[in-house]
């Protein structure tokens, strides 16, 4: 009995430190940050939506979302410090687009599948 136990031990043991090898360290989960604030906030992942479709000012992306200029600029603010929305200045207006980081992609191509899942 005692082997047995030693062994299922050891299995465990193997187990712990073979799921401890797949945690990101610091770093990577640092990388993830921007992803969470688009997927963690609705009114985000949204904005990140609707600009897959192409530029729009923060006037466009109020109109599209039935909210505030001032409630969708603060949502702009935080994914444009995050890297995931860049404005570009057209006169008076500020054009809003998509980053191109990787990262950015990956979090539209999950949110295009999950807008694809609750059509099916």
């Amino acid at each position: 009995m005692a082997v047995d136990q030693s062994v299922r031990t050891r299995f465990a043991s193997l187990r712990v430190r073979n799921a401890r090898e797949a945690l990101l360290d610091p770093s990577a989960n640092a990388l993830l940050e921007s992803v969470r604030d688009i997927i963690c906030e609705p009114t985000r992942t949204q904005i990140v939506r609707a600009l897959t479709r192409g530029p729009l000012s923060v006037g466009e992306l109020a109109s599209t979302l039935g909210r505030s200029k001032s409630a969708t600029s603060q949502h702009l603010r935080v994914l444009r410090d995050a890297g995931v929305v860049l404005g570009r200045r057209r006169g008076r207006v500020v054009m809003y687009s998509l980053g191109t980081t990787p990262l950015v992609a990956a979090t539209v191509q999950v949110l295009d599948q999950a807008a694809s899942m609750a059509v099916d």
